[in-house]
């Protein structure tokens, strides 16, 4: 992982320190070879080198469409984790996934595969 990012199974995160709305998140995020971080599965809580999840912390890739929800990447959510609330976008938040609206000032969270050597 670059320098300043943080690995933990096989992928690699970066927290922003700026606040911004999702579509900036992506921006940001896509600047660095990264999306908005995509956490599927047993990943779905905060990585431990992340620290532990907060009110208004990170935004990731998660997004509705229509009355699906899907990853940055194109992918289904398929987690039995519930996403609280109607709003488009996904953030984290008291530890729990909630929804709300994309213009939404939020920290967001990078992330890409980690490289092999």
């Amino acid at each position: 992982c670059p320098w300043d990012w943080v690995g933990y199974r096989g992928i690699c995160s970066c927290l922003s320190t700026d606040m911004g709305t999702w579509e900036q998140g992506q921006d940001w995020c896509s600047k660095l070879g990264a999306s908005l971080a995509v956490l599927k599965n047993e990943e779905m809580g905060c990585s431990p080198a992340l620290g532990p999840c907060r009110e208004g912390a990170p935004e990731g890739g998660l997004r509705r469409g229509g009355e699906q929800l899907q990853w940055g990447d194109g992918s289904s959510y398929n987690s039995s984790v519930p996403v609280l609330g109607n709003g488009e976008c996904v953030y984290l938040g008291d530890g729990k996934l909630r929804s709300g609206n994309c213009s939404n000032q939020q920290p967001y969270l990078c992330s890409k595969p980690q490289a092999h050597l």
